[in-house]
């Protein structure tokens, strides 16, 4: 089993245990029977869909004060941090020295003050702090996923950032702001978050094999018949190669990548942020859902192994598009650009420069807005420290600290995107699509919808549901218990 699947089989049991539990009673029975997790992803490889808890009842959230001076010199104390990159692989190794780092610069620039590092495992940081707020355990700084912005808005386990982003330059503001990743920690007029970086995703194809199968690998397909049309080209079934890879199995990679970005590229919505429904038995959700069931069934594009309860996503899209058996990747997340430069498919782009250019393989923006997130930053409800954990999110944020932290992934501030490294059309065209990008419904129950459209698509994909009524089934079954 690879790393990624034990990450995902652990974060599906909690996921299954968090939501017959109450808080509390998560506290006691989850946090004290969790086992160790996989180290982090490969540096700027970071986990495709990050997994979020399960929706938990707490406290509303309330404003912060404003922003106060931050401490003097002749003060000090020590800022806690909350981090997870624990363990001995290089990947997590670049990590730990890129914090070392940042630790460092601050410890330098105000003297008196220490940061303590407080390791926690990658999928349980966003729980933690909730669990925390609850039982009064106080943290300062700590990483955030932006798919839990609502829950965390809701739960009120971090502070309202505005009142120190006011103190910023409105050129810092732009540069930090432009982000879906920015944009998923806005909730309700609160800022509660701050990206670090940028992780989306596109249609990786083969040029070579659109060359022999007589399409052209310089013109990009940009629509849904499109994609349908030169898959049915490439598509050699009895030889295990595919026209377009997915994934569709049970895990979170399928609403995000997948079934999201064609109901948005159909132009319709799964949810209704106003009202706080779904609306999976929208037009644009049943045109999307009959796409997917299609390119497996009809067209055969897409093999029937992409919904396989056990799927990897890693291996599905990223290892058969790279061992040539799938032309066509879709939800080709810019965390595995690095592994496109090692097997020779693109020239110069990793790690980025002018002379970026494709070979065997190429990038095109898929049909619709594509998920787009990033390793958020937030304050904790309980901070005692709140300045000065502000000042070391500063510190973290200098464009020298974003370009070399290895998790990062695509860089978080715009201006980066200026600086020849990022002149090449292959990078781009990956602004564009992060540009375009969005993130997921801002529902503190979105955990629960993940599933729920998971389970839906399981039961149309492998028992041949009816779509629409199966659709409107779920639909009602997730709106019974978490509308409004």
């Amino acid at each position: 089993m690879s790393e990624i699947e034990r990450k995902r089989v652990t974060r599906r049991s909690f996921l299954r245990l968090a939501g017959a539990l109450g808080l509390s009673a998560m506290a006691s029975s989850i946090l004290g029977a969790c086992s160790p997790q996989a180290t982090p992803a490969a540096p700027t490889a970071a986990s495709a869909a990050t997994e979020a808890p399960a929706a938990t009842q707490a406290p509303a959230a309330t404003a912060v004060p404003a922003a106060t001076e931050a401490p003097a010199a002749s003060s000090g104390g020590t800022v806690k941090w909350a981090e997870f990159y624990i363990g001995t692989d290089a990947s997590t190794k670049l990590n730990q020295d890129w914090i070392a780092s940042v630790v460092k610069q601050f410890e330098d620039e105000n003297p008196g003050w220490k940061v303590e590092q407080e390791e926690m495992q990658w999928d349980q940081i966003d729980e933690k702090s909730i669990i925390d707020l609850n039982a009064g355990v106080d943290h300062d700084l700590m990483y955030s996923s932006p798919q839990l912005m609502a829950k965390h808005a809701k739960t009120g386990d971090y502070i309202d950032l505005t009142e120190y982003i006011k103190t910023l330059p409105q050129s810092e503001v732009d540069d930090l702001s432009w982000s879906p990743g920015w944009k998923s920690a806005t909730v309700n007029g609160q800022q509660i978050g701050i990206a670090t970086g940028v992780h989306t995703r596109v249609t990786a194809y083969r040029r070579d094999m659109f060359k022999d199968a007589g399409l052209d690998p310089d013109k990009p397909l940009t629509t849904f018949d499109d994609l349908v049309a030169a898959g049915k080209k490439l598509t050699k079934a009895d030889q295990d190669l595919w026209g377009l890879a997915m994934y569709l199995g049970p895990q979170r990679g399928t609403i995000e990548l997948y079934y999201g970005t064609l109901v948005w590229g159909l132009g319709g919505e799964y949810f209704d942020e106003k009202a706080q429904k779904a609306t999976f038995s929208s037009e644009a959700s049943i045109k999307a859902v009959q796409w997917l069931s299609d390119v497996i069934f009809k067209d055969k594009i897409t093999p029937e192994y992409a919904y396989a309860p056990d799927g990897d996503y890693n291996t599905l899209v990223q290892t058969n598009f790279v061992q040539g058996k799938a032309a066509m990747a879709m939800g080709f997340g810019s965390y595995w650009i690095g592994a496109l430069e090692q097997a020779g498919f693109i020239k110069g782009c990793f790690p980025a420069s002018a002379a970026c250019a494709p070979d065997k393989a190429g990038i095109m923006p898929m049909p619709g807005p594509a998920f787009t997130n990033a390793w958020c930053l937030s304050i904790h409800k309980l901070s005692k420290h709140a300045d000065a954990a502000w000042k070391l999110m500063q510190v973290i944020l200098k464009p020298e600290n974003l370009k070399t932290y290895p998790d990062a992934g695509l860089p978080g501030r715009l201006s980066a995107w200026k600086t020849p490294e990022y002149s090449s059309p292959f990078y781009k065209t990956w602004l564009d699509v992060a540009q375009k990008g969005r993130g997921v419904p801002a529902t503190p129950y979105y955990a629960e919808m993940a599933d729920t459209v998971a389970a839906a698509l399981q039961e149309i994909l492998s028992k041949k549901a009816d779509i629409a009524t199966t659709l409107k089934k779920y639909e009602d079954e997730w709106n019974a218990k978490y509308a409004g």
